[in-house]
């Protein structure tokens, strides 16, 4: 395929909606030869932190290792799901690969009732893009859940599960615990590192590691992390003592990164050359879009979640004063959290909305955010961004929807703005 062509199949695939279950994602590995086998899968799991855990970990582990990493949701093109060394995938390759799986899917598919999805399609694909690029390791973000997500076909040499919160409930459970189980099928053996803070998801995650016969590493105990400056300097004591000075702003990056470092000293045990120095420049040097990601006066923030507004609230006390927020959410957040936590440092809010049928009106938040500011509408996120820009006189912050942030950084790219992935 060329890269047009994979473009307008990953169209099609986004018109049949998510069909959880692994039976036709195994099917389709199988078919390209389980490829997964052929470097050493890590797997990421969580609510919020796996994409930043991913990244940093990737940045430490590029510096000696061919490393592909596969996140998701993209920002603005899809390509950006498949890294190597944390750049992605150059566009006629993306286009060659996914041709590949669109062949093995179409056999796949007359097998099942319900055909191969986009979130398969593209993890298929980067599992087959890693071996045929010869990656030495290769680092999978669950998209949702654990138990029944495609990434989790494989067999995790490492297993990472970041902090569990409440989300996806109509698919993952009403309760934390519920939610912290689904998560807890990544883990099958090997190693596995809890980077929670939380006593009760961490006794479901070892329970299950015990089961699994799985070597367990909590990275947070007995006080040994530390915030030096909540901004961007943290003190983490694992194997080692480190001064973390993460890229990526917000102390919330401080804990990611710990987690990150931690899964490497995990590496180093089974024989990895990193070294100390590798570990502290690849936490200063990771990059990852969208968050918290500055253009001039301008931040953007995927902040989608209630769990990720307490974090986003921190720093907007620490980092202001703020003028105006553009927003917008898909319709299953909860927007009363994260208004509460967000809406009340900005003197004027602009209400936007998604291009796709999950998005949340923006007649929906106006009740609550008009208690706390002035409300413009503006459904298109580029007009949003554009009148913020005409009416600010300070700071503006876009947040929401990773979707929304997507469309917003594209807007700021074209401008050059932003660094390109």
């Amino acid at each position: 395929m060329k890269y047009s062509e994979a473009l307008r199949y990953l169209k099609y695939l986004q018109e049949f909606r998510v069909k959880l279950g692994l039976e036709r994602v195994k099917n389709l590995a199988e078919r390209l030869g389980n490829p997964w086998k052929d470097y050493h899968y890590i797997i990421i799991a969580g609510t919020n932190g796996k994409g930043s855990v991913g990244a940093f970990l990737s940045s430490i582990l590029s510096r000696k290792y061919k490393v592909g990493f596969n996140s998701s949701p993209h920002l603005v093109f899809p390509e950006e799901r498949i890294r190597i060394n944390g750049q992605p995938i150059a566009r006629e390759k993306f286009g060659y690969y996914i041709g590949q799986v669109a062949k093995a899917s179409e056999k796949v598919n007359r097998q099942f009732p319900h055909p191969i999805t986009f979130f398969e399609t593209l993890t298929a694909t980067a599992m087959l893009v890693f071996r045929e690029e010869g990656m030495d390791f290769g680092i999978f973000e669950v998209g949702m859940g654990g138990r029944l997500d495609a990434t989790n076909i494989a067999e995790a040499q490492v297993s990472v599960l970041t902090e569990i919160a409440l989300d996806h409930t109509k698919h993952l459970g009403e309760t934390i615990r519920e939610i912290a189980k689904e998560k807890s099928f990544v883990i099958k053996g090997g190693r596995t590192v809890i980077g929670t803070r939380q006593k009760r998801t961490n006794e479901i995650f070892i329970k299950r590691a015990r089961e699994t016969g799985a070597k367990v590493r909590l990275v947070f105990k007995d006080k040994n992390f530390r915030i030096v400056n909540p901004l961007r300097e943290f003190l983490y004591r694992g194997k080692e003592e480190y001064i973390l000075k993460p890229s990526l702003l917000g102390s919330h990056q401080g804990r990611n990164a710990a987690v990150a470092v931690a899964t490497t000293e995990e590496l180093r045990e089974e024989g990895y050359k990193i070294t100390k120095e590798d570990i502290l420049k690849g936490i200063t040097s990771a990059f990852w879009p969208g968050r918290l990601e500055s253009a001039g006066n301008i931040t953007i923030d995927g902040v989608h979640n209630c769990n990720a507004s307490h974090v986003i609230k921190d720093y907007l006390e620490v980092s202001g004063p703020w003028d105006i927020l553009v927003f917008g959410l898909l319709r299953d957040k909860d927007y009363k959290c994260m208004g509460k936590n967000i809406f009340p440092f900005f003197r004027k809010i602009i209400l936007s909305e998604i291009e796709s049928r999950r998005k949340m009106p923006a007649e929906q938040l106006i009740p609550l955010a008009s208690r706390y500011a002035d409300i413009h509408v503006r459904r298109d996120p580029v007009d949003a961004l554009n009148l913020a820009r005409e009416l600010s006189g300070g700071k503006i912050f876009a947040g929401g929807s990773l979707y929304l942030i997507g469309r917003i950084r594209a807007e700021l790219l074209k401008e050059g703005l932003l660094k390109k992935i």
